[in-house]
């Protein structure tokens, strides 16, 4: 905490419950096993696929996922892996059988991540451009040097895929290609998100000043407040299942994953907040370290999925990209299921990252195949409802003139 912060004592009643619930749910767990015949289990490990630190800058790190074959590293497509500040990236490597990263190397793919880690005192400082334009465009920049390109391509997850947005459209980021995966853009979306950041009263300013890095005691619990039958229906769930290994393995892994909170560094937290107030990526306003962020800039491929039912970033919200971005090669994939879902449900794992990998390996290539691809989005896309604030012939109109 910055020595001028505010004193809270919730923050370290925060951490005491935490543990507490932690503790109450692995006893719950195993004697509701024993009674059904089961052995007990323990928290699994999580985020164990090995990796080395191949560049860092304060608290945030890059590394580099081994693919077992080292020899053949040298010809894999680097991609990027870009998640949100204030959520722990292991969510993309959970368990073996839950895990993007291991998907993605099995699939040819030189897998790269960015950990923002933990933020400390002095992050409090930091805005976004620091992270959207600083030290993402600082890390591609170290994956190139280590790989010998002069481009990577780019996975970002929620917050990590708006990052890579704002860093191309400001002409930072050097990416051959971007998979916005729950990306939002569009921030006047019907999502409980928007309505909370956008709330009369709600000043993230304000919340910085006072405590620095905003701590995850207030964040978290709101987080969870966005869809409060899931924390009743999701413990009814485990009971059901409570005999399945398998189950209550990756159950364990998610509530450690989501027990396992990070602060939002203050000054990044109310750019956040005043981007979500003033719609300013989508309508065109949004100015980052003296520079102005123009979707219309982004003319890498791209390659949008979103999730149905997601609470947290809307379909529509993450769609509204298909009429703002510079690219002419845009495909859309659709899922069932939710915001985490895409990353560790189980038919993501079967269906939706071996695919995801293709397509990289593609516009890699430059191949004929990838020509075929550079389709127009998907129409069902283009139902999203549009950006109030810019009509499709504005959109086009200023393409034109960048080009």
């Amino acid at each position: 905490m910055n020595p001028g912060a505010l004193f809270d004592p919730m923050q370290s009643a925060f951490a005491m419950g935490q543990e507490l619930y932690k503790s109450g749910l692995l006893s719950t767990v195993n004697t509701r096993r024993l009674m059904k015949g089961r052995p007990p289990v323990g928290w699994p490990a999580v985020g164990a696929t090995p990796a080395d630190e191949v560049w860092r800058e304060g608290g945030a790190r890059l590394l580099r996922y081994r693919s077992g074959n080292l020899d053949a590293t040298a010809n894999r497509p680097p991609l990027l892996l870009v998640c949100s500040l204030i959520n722990r990236p292991y969510v993309l490597d959970l368990l073996p059988e839950r895990s993007v990263v291991q998907r993605l190397l099995a699939s040819g793919l030189d897998v790269w991540l960015l950990d923002w880690g933990t933020p400390r005192s002095g992050d409090a400082a930091l805005d976004l451009a620091s992270y959207a334009l600083g030290r993402l465009p600082r890390a591609a920049e170290a994956v190139c040097a280590a790989t010998g390109r002069d481009g990577v391509h780019v996975l970002g997850y929620c917050m990590g895929g708006t990052f890579a947005l704002m860093a191309l459209g400001a002409g930072r980021l050097p990416a051959r290609s971007l998979v916005a995966l729950a990306t939002p853009v569009d921030f006047h979306d019907r999502g409980l998100l928007s309505a909370w950041c956008r709330a009369p009263g709600f000043d993230g300013g304000a919340l910085a000043k006072s405590y620095g890095n905003v701590p995850p005691h207030l964040l978290q619990p709101a987080f969870k407040m966005l869809d409060p039958v899931s924390i009743a229906t999701k413990l009814v769930h485990l009971d059901e299942k409570i005999d399945d290994d398998d189950f209550v393995r990756f159950f364990l892994a998610m509530e450690t994953w989501l027990e396992d909170s990070v602060a939002f560094p203050g000054g990044a937290f109310a750019d956040w907040v005043r981007a979500y107030r003033d719609n300013s990526l989508a309508r065109g306003t949004l100015v980052l370290d003296g520079e102005p962020v123009d979707l219309g800039r982004v003319r890498c491929p791209i390659f949008t999925i979103v999730a149905e039912g997601d609470y947290i970033t809307p379909p529509e919200s993450s769609l509204a990209l298909a009429e703002l971005a510079g690219s002419d090669d845009h495909q859309v994939e659709r899922m069932a299921g939710g915001h985490i879902g895409l990353s560790t449900g189980r038919a993501a794992q079967e269906k939706l990252w071996p695919h995801v990998a293709e397509w990289v390996h593609e516009r890699d290539t430059g191949s004929d195949r990838t020509k075929k691809a550079a389709t127009p989005v998907r129409t069902r896309a283009k139902k999203s409802q549009p950006v109030r604030e810019r009509t499709k012939k504005s959109v086009a109109a200023r393409r034109r003139t960048k080009r």
